[in-house]
């Protein structure tokens, strides 16, 4: 069965956007509308003299290197469990 949706309306750079989405996923849009904010208020803060355009890449830049990150953290977090547990049975090998 498909969850319904409803509308919500978020404000991002100066522009209101209305999004169809899931209930239990509102937070979500909210804090990512709401980190979007932040970011372009620091690189705003940050280099006052740069047109807003280039804010806006800055800003699209770091989520994109920050959503990168967090795939290469991923890749890793499987062999670093399988690591652990190695390091166990070794230890417990060696305890013998």
């Amino acid at each position: 069965m498909e969850e319904a949706t409803f509308q919500i309306t978020v404000q991002v750079a100066g522009y209101r956007f209305p999004l169809n989405i899931k209930r239990d996923e509102e937070i979500l849009y909210r804090d990512a509308a709401k980190a979007l904010k932040e970011k372009l208020d620091f690189y705003q803060h940050r280099h006052p003299g740069l047109p807003y355009e280039t804010i806006l890449i800055l800003a699209a830049y770091h989520f994109a290197v920050t959503s990168e990150r967090e795939k290469y953290q991923e890749d890793v977090d499987p062999i670093v469990e399988k690591l652990k547990l190695l390091d166990k049975a070794l230890e417990q090998a060696l305890k013998v």
